[in-house]
């Protein structure tokens, strides 16, 4: 007969592997990896954070640069026929100069100038050169000054140079007066109509 026992003891006393390591396992691998949908989530939220952050940046201005010290030069020379009655230079900022009353002065003076000389005068042509350092002859800006409107041309003329960087602006304003004289003949006689003013306009070149 066989012992039916010793079988028995054999088996009981044989190791065996814990079947549930394997789940506890792969359930910390599920529990740490995050599934295809949850990455896709975050993905799209990132790129959506990074979107919102680039169009809620302000466009970039460039700092304007401050000319309200800035100085240029202004040259002015004003004639009567070719003589000058007024010569002189000073150094302004913007909007300093007062071209009425500079006018205004003017025609003091070549008022003054011409009833020493027995003679009379016209209105005649202003201009403004527009120069600076670099910048080419054929480049100076020049403009026709018939009055304070026309001047404020000048004075744009000069911020958009300052604005630029220019050095050494130097504005030439020239003033002629044209001399009015009287033809001999009319001179000579006496009982005749009023005399007939005659313009001769001299040109200056400076």
């Amino acid at each position: 007969m066989r012992k039916r026992g010793r079988k028995a003891s054999i088996e009981e006393n044989t190791p065996r592997a814990p079947k549930s390591s394997k789940r506890a396992s792969n359930a910390k691998k599920d529990a740490t990896k995050p599934n295809a949908k949850q990455n896709r989530r975050v993905t799209t939220n990132a790129a959506t954070d990074d979107e919102e952050s680039e169009e809620e940046q302000p466009p970039y201005v460039p700092p304007v640069k401050d000319i309200s010290q800035e100085i240029y030069t202004l040259s002015k020379m004003v004639i009567v026929g070719v003589i000058p009655i007024v010569s002189d230079t000073d150094f302004l900022k913007l909007d300093e100069f007062n071209f009425r009353e500079f006018v205004t002065m003017n025609i003091r003076k070549a008022d003054e100038y011409a009833k020493k000389g027995g003679f009379e005068f016209d209105t005649g042509p202003s201009t403004a050169t527009l120069s600076a350092k670099g910048v080419r002859v054929m480049d100076n800006i020049v403009i026709s000054v018939e009055d304070s409107s026309s001047w404020k041309k000048v004075e744009q003329g000069i911020k958009r140079w300052m604005l630029a960087g220019k050095k050494e602006i130097v504005v030439k304003l020239n003033v002629v007066y044209p001399k009015a004289s009287l033809s001999h003949s009319e001179e000579s006689e006496e009982d005749g109509p009023p005399r007939k003013k005659v313009s001769t306009l001299f040109y200056l070149l400076i």
